[in-house]
């Protein structure tokens, strides 16, 4: 019997070409688009999972609060590891890491290359997260100062063939580390990504000062804490916050400020985090959330065109029921028969659905930059999951046309009494429905999203982002060297203005204790300082309200001058800018000085934040880490050229490498950009596949009126009223998609621009701009067959009767 079905299953794919390539197809293109959606999720879901000790693992955070807002950084202070760990018996270890603010020159000999994966680390750090040593004592090899252990993949790239135990790398040019231990390289799926870990007590040297461990109140390392089996977060992060109490409490006393600890489960960091100064760009459970559930969608709607064609064409097989059951078959019989039928085909679509998915997987990496692979989450699990999804797919797909195609009674549809299958029609026209619902919602989804990048690019930030190139200066050397290379690089034709900063619009950003000399102290404000050169307001581009830039004429300026922004006017309590103008104001370093010029508000952040108050001052070079170059305009290219032949005659050791400011400033945007390329790609699979079973019903539909077309056209109907009439129908599914559609993509798209503090408008114009486009798109999918049946020789189709 098996065989029997086997045979009838082939037999109907055979004979219906076409109607078995729209089922093949559309579950093809839904599986693989399935299986791309699961690999990403899986690869998501297990960031920092590869930790034995993952589930008591937490990152100690801060929460605060100013008068200009809140604080929450994922930095605490340097002072806190050690102390938590000796005050709170919970804590097994409590250690630090100190990412680099920007890339680092490493020198072996001859071999150099800048490096983002320098961290500086806690020796217990191995007793923490499993950095696991191939080589080395993990008790020792971080012991002593300017000792650091390197991943395999440094050591084949510095030392190809030696033992790099003993050796000693340069950092900065300034710096030297003897290798001290070997580690195996770091999974991918970290929110914190190492290739060197050196000793943190290297700190205490002049790298950051000898102080720098023991700050209780500047946040600048991240903090992590194994605690002990069985304790209760909640309750812990309630005996941090008496510590808070008890060690900062005295310290903040009349400053306006309050700090509070956050503790995070370090499997949460990657999806369920993002506070400033994270360690990298983290992802969004609510995106992980959101595309499981477009992945579901596809691979239903993809059932449902199945399921669609199946009981539209139940008249062809109407009299084969008929005839299998005067001959004896048992429904239950047949069921299995169908049941057989649709896994055929879902097995069959799944050999595409692989072919298809080692196709677009190397797209996919780059849309998403990934590296993910069929096996990334193991070889059995693949496996099971192929399976599961032929599974399913084929009981989903077989299910209501096995039952519905079986009820059929042998006396009734022998006579022909059932030959149009009407039983079916409300069932596929709420099909159709909920495909082109969910296509309307993703389409929705696509236009708002990119409607957004497109206003985070076009928005008037409060300065000139066009036309800026950024010089990483990385090393003390070229530090040292700055105002040589300003000077040079400010003499090119094709140069219009330079300036330098330790931070700037888009990169790490530095927030001091700020407040007014000539009041009490309870006004002091958290605000954003940049710490730069002169010339950096007129080579950004920032408008003055009030006062004057920072000027070389006044040689005072460098000792303590600042400009502040509208904002930080109206937070430190002055009246006017021009108030504000000649009123001192005093920085947490102790820095005091005259406020000498207001300028416009400007973003420093993403428009996922609010616009802060800003202080700009000027400082010592060795802090710049940021050159910016105004071109001339249309004279980009030259300028490029040019300041790369200046480099190299001054430092032909160090790699010249630019970057376009506007360009930095879109890498805050690098989650939103997947997030649309996500939405866009998946939306244009499903609307393929949501107008593939449209072309397969409206065939059917077409056939199943050939008659009543060809009489209408007897009587005189024109081809353009019969493609009508044939068009109406499908024309009133896609207008209750909308209407359905529409509001579910304006109240979550809402949500999600909810998420920016500055966002771009989104309303019904747009709605209905994605209902037309739907409409377009299945009325031309329909028109083939439509204009087929409508010009069909009526003596053909009547002929029949």
């Amino acid at each position: 019997m098996f065989r029997n079905y086997l045979l009838v299953a082939l037999r109907n794919l055979r004979s219906r070409k076409g109607y078995a390539f729209i089922n093949i197809a559309g579950l093809a293109i839904g599986m693989a688009s399935f299986f791309l959606i699961s690999l990403f999720i899986q690869d998501e879901l297990s960031y920092d999972q590869f930790h034995k000790n993952s589930d008591r693992i937490y990152r100690l955070a801060l929460r605060g609060n100013t008068r200009n807002g809140s604080l929450n950084t994922a930095f605490s202070a340097s002072a806190w590891a050690p102390e938590l760990e000796a005050d709170i018996p919970e804590i097994e270890r409590a250690i630090r890491i100190k990412p680099p603010n920007q890339m680092w020159m490493v020198n072996y000999e001859t071999k150099q290359f800048y490096e983002k994966g320098f961290i500086f680390a806690d020796s217990t750090v191995f007793e923490v997260f499993d950095f696991n040593l191939v080589r080395g004592d993990p008790q020792q090899v971080l012991a002593v100062p300017f000792t650091v252990v390197v991943s395999e993949n440094v050591a084949a790239r510095y030392f190809p063939g030696e033992d790099p135990i003993g050796k000693t790398i340069n950092l900065d040019s300034a710096y030297d580390f003897v290798i001290t231990g070997v580690m195996e390289d770091y999974p991918e799926q970290s929110h914190l990504n190492a290739d060197f870990l050196a000793s943190m007590s290297t700190l205490r040297t002049p790298i950051y000062g000898p102080n720098f461990l023991e700050q209780p109140l500047r946040p600048q390392v991240y903090t992590y804490l194994l605690v002990s089996e069985g304790t209760d977060a909640a309750l812990l992060q309630e005996k941090i916050a008496d510590y808070f109490d008890r060690r900062l409490g005295p310290l903040l006393q009349g400053q306006g400020a309050t700090m509070k600890p956050l503790l995070q489960p370090l499997t949460d960091i990657h999806l369920r985090s993002n506070l400033e100064a994270e360690i990298q760009a983290n992802g969004s459970i609510a995106t992980v959330m959101t595309l499981g559930a477009i992945a579901l969608f596809i691979l239903l709607i993809a059932c449902i065109n199945y399921m669609n064609l199946a009981t539209a064409r139940s008249a062809g097989r109407a009299r084969e029921v008929g005839m299998r059951k005067v001959l004896g078959a048992e429904r239950g019989q047949l069921i299995r028969q169908f049941m057989g039928e649709s896994m055929v085909i879902a097995g069959v679509s799944v050999v595409f659905a692989l072919l298809f998915l080692m196709a677009a997987l190397p797209t996919f990496n780059v849309l998403i930059e990934k590296n993910l692979s069929l096996l990334s989450a193991g070889i059995f699990e693949t496996i099971a999951v192929f399976v599961g999804v032929v599974l399913v797919c084929g009981l989903a797909a077989g299910s209501y046309p096995a039952f519905f195609l079986s009820a059929f009674q042998p006396a009734t549809v022998l006579k022909g009494a059932s030959s149009r299958g009407t039983g079916s029609n409300a069932l596929r026209r709420g099909l159709v429905v909920f495909q082109f619902t969910t296509s309307i919602v993703l389409i929705a989804a696509t236009v708002v999203v990119f409607k957004q990048l497109e206003y985070t690019r076009n928005k008037n930030l409060g300065f000139d982002r066009e036309n800026i190139l950024v010089v990483q200066l990385t090393d003390p050397n070229i530090r040292n060297d700055y105002q040589i290379l300003r000077q040079r690089v400010e003499a090119l034709p094709s140069v219009k203005a330079v300036s330098a900063s330790q931070s700037g619009p888009g990169y790490l950003s530095q927030y001091q204790m700020v407040r007014r000399q000539a009041v009490a102290v309870e006004d002091q404000e958290y605000d954003l300082t940049f710490l730069s050169d002169f010339d950096f307001v007129e080579t950004l581009g920032i408008k003055m309200v009030a006062g004057r830039s920072h000027s070389r004429d006044h040689p005072a300026d460098s000792l303590g001058a600042f400009i502040i922004s509208e904002k930080a006017v109206a937070t430190l309590g002055f009246a006017s800018a021009e108030d504000a103008i000649n009123q001192n104001v005093v920085l947490s370093g102790g820095l005091v000085g005259p406020v000498i010029g207001v300028v416009e508000d400007f973003h420093s952040k993403s428009l996922h934040q609010r616009m802060e108050p800003t202080i700009i001052t000027v400082i010592d070079q060795q802090a710049f880490f940021y050159m910016f170059i105004r071109t001339e305009a249309n004279s980009t290219r030259e300028a490029i050229a040019d300041v790369g032949r200046i480099w190299n005659d001054m430092y032909p050791a160090y790699v010249y490498e630019y970057s376009f400011l506007d360009e930095d400033l879109q890498k805050m945007y690098a989650a939103d950009v997947q997030l649309g390329r996500l939405f866009g790609g998946f939306a244009l699979l499903t609307i393929l596949i949501a107008c593939l079973g449209l072309f397969g019903l409206a065939s059917y539909t077409a056939e199943q009126r050939t008659k009543e077309i060809g009489v209408r056209k007897v009587m005189g109907a024109s081809v353009v009223g019969l493609m009508m009439m044939l068009i109406r129908d499908f024309a009133v599914y896609i207008g209750i998609a909308f209407a359905i559609g529409a509001p579910l993509a304006y109240i979550g798209m809402h949500r999600w621009l909810d998420t920016f503090a500055y966002a771009t408008s989104f309303g019904i114009g747009t709605l209905l701009l994605v209902g037309m486009l739907t409409l377009i798109i299945s009325v031309a999918t329909v028109s083939y067959q439509t204009f087929r049946a409508a010009t069909a020789n009526p003596v053909d189709s009547l002929r029949q009767e």
